[in-house]
């Protein structure tokens, strides 16, 4: 069980720093009494969810391991969401108490989660807590019913993004969350114990994953809540002593351009294609970040080993994990990527509430990722893009992602997404995003030319858009669905 890590690092270690965030800190031995207070203030039965609706502060780990400590399933939900994605993930989870800060930022959290849970039938308390997860408030309700308990070996339940349809609550059983743990520790190897900088959301998979690797293996978890700067991530490096780093290409793209970057030695990337430029780059910093490949429905399936040469990470995202089978479908066209699919005797085996159907698993059992890939003579995954992300320009299959990294290599680009709207001649045309680096003019003819000097006619945006920001999800990753809403809309207005 997860809990069972907390324990065992409780004893080994009971004063060694667990959470630093900001000036305070929680050894091991704090970490595990401030769950165990917190447990007894939850009103919850083993298999019953606990949503913690929190942004990266030690209230969040808390608020799991007190779940976990009373034998329920932790529902853990980004501070960054509001009403509408908060009802909806909640209806679904049918949790019988949450655990909120009481603000995040000027923003009244605790006061959204007591609206998105007005209605609910399965509430029995709204528990609200400061930053370290210490008791502040206990609101008693009255359940008019009584959810199904989840099933025993359920840790936690991950909400995707939703940009289509209804959220689906993606299952973590707690042998799946073990197994990451050990795996993640074992790529870092020597650095596995060492401090680590975390502004990735811990509420969602990549950032719960490094954190449980964390835990297990005795490490200081620096938790930083990022927003526009990168100063306050670099500042937590730079007081705790961190050599570590987990984040997004766009994080280390920061990390990279920062006036003085942090010293960092290892780490993982993930959330997005990394390019092979930024990891040759990092690796002239003298970080070596190894690029791990997963979902949320399977945690991390695949990653590059420090021992790798360049050409392999960064080409690839390495070999399959301990646990894990990859393959392409057999019924890919030859000489082009096919569906990467994954097997492993850990995985859940559906959604909660939903069993995974024909969409999710193939007839002999394999996990549809909906990533084209290939896997090389050596067994290492090279990643092509999303199979439904595809745009279809002139009868050329173009990926986003591929587009996105090529823009970012430019000096001037901090962010960039890329979208496919209809055109009336080649069927689909690619329209693209992109927030200039600070203090850098940008204008669209630019990056078109820019794009038509480097990449194929087919691949270059025929409109480009300069923005102050992107839209985000929780996760941190450009809210395609909401681009091409606005890319259609302007279409239109021509």
């Amino acid at each position: 069980m997860v809990d069972s890590l907390l324990s065992v690092m409780a004893s080994e270690r009971p004063q060694h720093v667990a959470l630093a965030y900001g000036d305070a800190t929680l050894t091991f031995t704090e970490l595990a009494a401030a769950s165990d207070r917190l447990r007894k203030a939850l009103p919850v039965e083993p298999g019953e969810r606990v949503a913690v609706v929190a942004p990266n502060v030690p209230a969040l780990v808390v608020g799991m391991f007190a779940s976990w400590r009373a034998g329920a399933v932790a529902a853990p939900l980004s501070g960054r969401l509001r009403r509408f994605e908060l009802e909806r993930a909640l209806a679904d989870a049918e949790p019988v108490a949450t655990v909120t800060v009481r603000e995040h930022g000027a923003f009244p959290l605790a006061r959204e989660v007591e609206a998105a849970t007005r209605s609910s039938q399965t509430l029995r308390a709204r528990v609200v807590v400061d930053a370290l997860g210490r008791v502040v408030d206990v609101e008693r309700s009255r359940a008019s019913q009584r959810a199904a308990p989840s099933d025993a070996e359920v840790a936690a339940i991950l909400y995707t993004s939703g940009t289509t349809g209804e959220p689906k609550g993606a299952l973590l059983p707690h042998r799946l969350a073990e197994a990451i743990a050990r795996n993640l520790a074992g790529l870092l190897g020597a650095d596995a114990d060492a401090p680590y900088g975390l502004a990735v959301p811990a509420s969602h998979a990549f950032g719960l994953d490094c954190l449980v690797s964390g835990i297990a293996a005795g490490a200081t978890t620096v938790l930083v809540d990022l927003g526009t700067s990168i100063d306050p991530l670099i500042r937590a490096l730079c007081r705790h002593a961190a050599p570590v780093v987990h984040g997004t290409p766009s994080l280390f793209r920061r990390l990279l351009r920062a006036s003085a970057p942090p010293r960092v030695r290892s780490g993982f990337v993930a959330g997005s294609l990394c390019p092979p430029g930024l990891l040759a780059a990092l690796d002239q910093r003298g970080a070596r970040i190894l690029n791990l490949y997963g979902m949320t429905e399977i945690g991390a399936a695949a990653s590059c080993r420090a021992e790798d040469p360049p050409e392999t990470r960064y080409r690839t995202a390495g070999r399959a994990l301990s646990g894990y089978e990859l393959r392409v479908a057999p019924d890919a066209e030859p000489a082009a990527p096919g569906e990467i699919q994954v097997r492993g005797p850990d995985l859940p085996s559906g959604y909660h509430g939903r069993p995974w159907g024909s969409d999710q698993l193939t007839d002999d059992g394999w996990f549809r990722t909906g990533d084209l890939g290939e896997i090389d003579a050596a067994g290492n995954l090279v990643i092509a893009g999303r199979a439904k992300e595809v745009v279809h320009v002139g009868g050329f299959s173009v990926f986003p992602a591929e587009v996105e990294a090529f823009l970012l290599t430019h000096p001037a680009i901090a962010h960039a997404a890329v979208v496919g709207v209809p055109h009336p001649v080649l069927g689909e045309a690619l329209q693209a995003f992109v927030v200039p680096a600070e203090d850098a003019g940008l204008e669209p003819r630019q990056v078109i030319s820019f794009a038509r000097a480097g990449i194929a006619g087919y691949k270059v945006p025929y409109t480009v858009h300069v923005k102050d920001e992107l839209p985000l999800l929780p996760s941190g990753k450009a809210d395609r669905r909401a681009l091409a809403g606005v890319a259609a809309a302007q279409e239109v207005a021509r």
